[in-house]
């Protein structure tokens, strides 16, 4: 009676970098210059500007963008039919709340291509640098101490009222 035999052979053709390329990824402020200043305070958008390109043979119908800008991590995905090749350049607006403008970072994650196939980005969970902040309280105050030096710096500001004398 034949066995089923265990696969020994490692797989190959594992895409481990993206199927999809950024070539640009910025956030600026778009002002509405319908509004003047005498009006009140001008008003504006944060866009996301973004330009990628397909490297894969088949047709991407679905990208999705990990958008890191100001220590804060946003996911963009753009639908559409995109061709091996194309140059896709997209704005997306009023994502960013209170950012300011300039670089941002942007990773593909994920692309879904028109045949059924999905890519998804490898987890680089030893590679990712720990953005945890670890605060050191070794050389920290005691709350006496911290109390003291408030009630020295009121007293710095508003010194006591000396009365008497004659």
């Amino acid at each position: 009676m034949p066995q089923a035999a265990a696969a020994t052979t490692p797989q190959t053709g594992i895409a481990t970098s993206a199927p999809v390329v950024v070539s640009t990824c910025s956030v600026t402020d778009l002002y509405n210059s319908a509004i003047s200043p005498e009006f009140g305070a001008n008003v504006s958008y944060r866009m996301l500007g973004l330009t990628f390109t397909n490297t894969d043979d088949a047709v991407a119908t679905q990208v999705t963008f990990d958008i890191a800008h100001d220590g804060t991590h946003t996911m963009v995905t753009d639908r559409g039919r995109f061709s091996r090749g194309a140059r896709i350049e997209h704005n997306f607006d009023d994502l960013f709340g209170g950012y300011g403008s300039g670089g941002a970072q942007c990773a593909v994650v994920a692309v879904t291509f028109a045949d059924g196939r999905r890519w998804t980005a490898p987890v680089m969970t030893a590679n990712r640098a720990d953005r945890t902040f670890h605060p050191d309280f070794s050389r920290a105050l005691t709350v006496d101490q911290m109390n003291r030096a408030w009630q020295n710096e009121l007293d710095r500001i508003n010194p006591p009222v000396v009365t008497g004398g004659g």
